[in-house]
């Protein structure tokens, strides 16, 4: 499932962090200047470096499907009939998946699918799922903790300054934990959704987690997939 762009009502933004500059080049380092009392002023921390999304474990965006099979064996130690293949007919993409048990610690299993473009025939996306329908140990509490687990590790990474959003709330009362862009405007979605069930008492709208995603993304605003030309009906 190919992600859109998405518009974000109520929301924090996360911290946000700016590129790191390069570093001029010297041929030896400037003596240090004593500072108040003979002491050595200490040198200023080095900049992070701005985070790269560029796929997901071993497998990066523009891999072939037999690059990205060798990818998953990999990280994971699946082949073969472990890999289940399917089409995308509306989009016309191909897709691989798997399924894998606790890629974050005390998680229930999550369905992994690498998507290869239309036309380019290369990953494009990586989508990771946690659901109730998949693993019954996939319980709200749960998926709320794999989800707070994830926002906070990806809020611990460097986005350029604007690029990261967290807690916002969507139009079908779906929570975005987590949304980032790094430099070359690749993409990760974090998205906690469920069914919403009116509270007479507090007059509001309730969500029940069922489904923690995670999505990867080489370019969400112009995906490699199949679309009917404008003016052709």
């Amino acid at each position: 499932m190919l992600i859109a762009p998405v518009a974000v009502g109520a929301q924090s933004a996360a911290p946000d962090h700016a590129p790191a500059a390069s570093a001029p080049t010297a041929s030896a380092p400037a003596p240090a200047v004593p500072g108040p009392g003979g002491a050595t002023p200490a040198e200023p921390a080095p900049a992070a470096q701005p985070v790269s999304i560029d796929g997901f474990r071993s497998a990066h965006f523009g891999m072939t499907e037999a690059e990205t099979r060798k990818a998953i064996e990999a990280d994971f130690k699946l082949s073969g009939s472990a890999l289940r293949a399917s089409d995308n007919s509306v989009e016309r993409t191909r897709v691989l998946s798997i399924t894998v048990p606790d890629l974050v610690p005390d998680s229930g299993k999550a369905v992994v699918d690498y998507v290869f473009g239309f036309k380019g025939h290369s990953l494009i996306e990586v989508n990771v799922i946690w659901s109730a329908a998949g693993d019954p140990a996939n319980k709200p509490a749960t998926l709320v903790h794999t989800g707070a687990t994830l926002q906070g590790y990806f809020q611990g990474e460097t986005f350029p300054a604007g690029q990261a959003v967290a807690n916002g709330v969507l139009a079908n009362g779906s929570l975005l934990l987590f949304r980032g862009i790094d430099p070359a405007g690749h993409t990760v979605v974090l998205m906690l959704s469920g069914p919403l069930q009116q509270d007479t008492k507090e007059h509001k709208a309730q969500m029940t987690p069922t489904v923690l995603s995670l999505v990867y993304a080489v370019d969400p605003a112009h995906p490699d997939v199949f679309r009917l030309q404008k003016g052709a009906f």
